[in-house]
Order: C-alpha cells, then sequence, then structure tokens
C-alpha cells in the first residue's frame, strides 16, 4: 500500500509489515532527475536515511546521485563504489544512526518496472550487502510516476505502488 499525506510525505506497507516513508525532499530530488527528454541518461544511486525504533520502518532522507565513475546510457546505469562512501560518510554525519535503506534509479518510460537486469541487480544487493533492516526500498523514477517495491532477500519484489510526484 502506497499513499501521500497531507505533509507531502509519501508512505508505505505491506502486507507482511514492512513500512516506511519518503520525505518530501527526497520525492524531489528524484523527480529532478526523471528521463524527460530525448538526451536525458539513466541515473541512479542509493536511498539513505533512517531505521524507526519503534516500527523497523524505514525512513528515506536522502539520496546518493549520480557522479564520477557512475556509467550512465539512455538506458542503463552503473553505480560506481563511491555511493558506498557516500554511504559510510552519511553513517558518520548522522552519529551512527543515518544507513542504506534502498535503491534507486530512472527508466525512460512513464510508469515504470523493473527489467530482468534491475531484478538481478537487486538480488546481488541483497545477497551481498549487509544491512541494518530486513529489506530494502526499491525505487524507479519514470517520466510520470515513480514506481515502488519492497525488496526482501530469497523473495520476490512487493509492489507497493506508484505515485505522481
Amino acid at each position: 500500500m502506497l499513499r501521500r499525506l497531507n505533509d507531502g510525505f509519501v508512505v508505505w506497507s505491506t502486507p507482511g509489515g514492512a513500512c516506511g516513508s519518503l520525505s518530501p525532499q527526497v520525492i524531489k530530488l528524484l523527480n529532478g532527475w526523471a528521463q524527460r527528454s530525448w538526451f536525458s541518461n539513466e541515473a541512479g544511486g542509493l536511498i539513505l536515511g533512517f531505521i524507526d525504533s519503534d516500527t523497523d520502518g524505514l525512513l528515506a532522507e536522502c539520496l546518493t546521485t549520480p557522479g564520477k565513475g557512475d556509467r550512465r546510457s539512455r538506458t542503463g546505469f552503473y553505480r560506481s563504489a563511491r555511493h558506498q562512501q557516500e554511504a559510510k560518510i552519511w553513517n558518520r554525519e548522522t552519529a551512527g544512526r543515518g544507513t542504506q535503506i534502498g535503491l534507486w534509479h530512472t527508466h525512460p518510460e512513464a510508469d515504470p518496472t523493473p527489467s530482468d537486469v534491475d531484478l538481478v541487480d537487486c538480488s546481488t544487493v541483497l545477497k551481498n550487502g549487509r544491512f541494518d533492516s530486513k529489506g530494502l526500498l526499491y525505487l524507479i523514477v519514470g517520466t510520470r510516476s515513480i514506481g515502488c517495491w519492497y525488496a526482501q532477500q530469497g523473495n520476490p519484489l512487493t509492489h507497493l505502488g506508484h505515485f505522481h510526484p
């Protein structure tokens, strides 16, 4: 389930009890990377935030964004190791409370869906990464909407819905 609150936050939950939110600032940043022109390349990075101590909710507050070391094309994005370094800095700057809570990237389609490459990437990150949460938020920014999924190792992606930024 996915819904927007009056204060601009987007909140989500799964039937299994996972939940979280996207801050208005994160939504604005994501929307700014949408591939709205023919010449726009895919973009992506990590979703950084906090884990709510009461609900284990994933609270998205910041993003890593494309830069040096990344490879971008019209239909592809490769995250460099720099994103993990930025996540470590975020963790230090938040006195150890901030952590990686997900992945994001763009697609040049109105209402995006994960490609086979996306599914493999997400599975690889879940298998090889170490996370403070039971799963990760997986966002794909389209030209009209942002698609949201929840990912857990060994399970198919749970589609939370699409929303208009």
